[in-house]
């Protein structure tokens, strides 16, 4: 069973394309946290902190479109999806892989006064407090939308 459901907060601004058939698609860097102990095994003496994983979040379609309107960087989010890890050659012949979720579901997880309000303190706070993820832009991560592998419709839309 390939299911995966993450609550973060977004660490890029959603990158939104569509492919040449004209699908809407999204892509962004959701920052989630996992605890992370110190200290010798076996009692007492453990420090706990937390580390950022920063996992890349495509969507498709409909769901694409309400990233691209209502989400930002920093905005604190559930995503529920499936893993997919994919391959493809740049250009150039550069092999590329990627692990990603596709989302299913995305869901606002902070109340339109707190997204106002973290808008307002100084744009987006990512999951460790430094707004933001590892290295540069998502682009080179991303094949261009002629080079996306689609799932079906009814993967994308459900029942719509």
């Amino acid at each position: 069973m390939n299911v995966c459901t993450l609550v973060g907060r977004i660490g890029t601004d959603p990158d939104m394309r569509y492919t040449p058939q004209g699908t809407p698609v999204v892509q962004f860097r959701l920052g989630v946290r996992r605890p992370v102990r110190s200290g010798a095994g076996g009692g007492g003496d453990t420090a706990e902190r937390q580390d950022t994983d920063w996992i890349t979040i495509v969507a498709f379609g409909k769901t694409a479109e309400f990233v691209s309107q209502y989400l930002d960087k920093g905005a604190q989010i559930g995503v529920v999806g499936k893993i997919r890890a994919r391959q493809w050659e740049t250009k150039e012949g550069q092999k590329r892989d990627a692990v990603e979720v596709v989302a299913d579901n995305i869901e606002f997880m902070e109340t339109r006064a707190e997204a106002e309000a973290r808008r307002a303190g100084g744009g987006g706070r990512g999951p460790s407090g430094g707004g933001g993820g590892r290295g540069g832009g998502m682009g080179d991560n991303m094949p261009p939308p002629e080079e996306l592998e689609l799932p079906p419709d009814e993967e994308i839309f459900g029942d719509l």
